[in-house]
């Protein structure tokens, strides 16, 4: 006998008259993750935490572990100016010194990141993140930033779909 969450659409419970399939919305395809940026961001949220370019590094780093973030966004009067991540600070000790902290953070940030918008597929970002070898991307809409994506986000998000993609087949093959 097969689990009751994968019997077909066919097997009725004769005490409830009731199927054992999923429900319609489920079976169409329905309400499941669409595969754009948007709908990671519908998913995750559309929270951006921003400093401004003359932010110190150490305040920066504050920032971070205050927040449990790996990137900040650089913004100047409500314009994206670059993206600050770890890596960023990590690189630049080196070279720089502990004198880094006090520098500010236009100093070592990504200028001009590489943006996506809601619209655009969770694949293209996917090849775009991984030639780039960079791990969050801002999400402009028009000129405004709209939020952020990471590499986590669409690891989650492609999940979901993976296990939905199973859960289809498995219904297939039962009924």
């Amino acid at each position: 006998m097969s689990p009751t969450s994968y019997r077909g659409p066919l097997q009725v419970d004769e005490q409830s008259k009731r199927t054992y399939s999923q429900t319609e919305e489920a079976n169409l395809g329905r309400d499941q993750p669409g595969r754009t940026v948007g709908a990671i961001l519908a998913e995750k949220g559309r929270e951006v935490f921003t400093i401004t370019v003359a932010t110190t590094v150490v305040e920066a780093v504050g920032e971070l572990n205050r927040l449990q973030v790996g990137v900040l966004i650089v913004v100047e009067g409500g314009r994206l100016m670059g993206i600050l991540s770890e890596r960023d600070i990590v690189r630049n000790i080196e070279t720089k010194g502990l004198a880094l902290f006090e520098r500010p953070v236009s100093e070592i940030m990504t200028a001009d990141p590489v943006t996506c918008s809601p619209e655009d597929s969770v694949e293209k970002i996917i090849h775009i993140m991984d030639r780039s070898q960079f791990r969050h991307m801002p999400v402009m809409q028009n000129e405004d930033l709209c939020g952020v994506v990471s590499i986590r986000d669409i690891m989650h998000h492609r999940l979901g779909e993976l296990e939905y993609e199973n859960l289809k087949i498995k219904q297939a093959i039962v009924g």
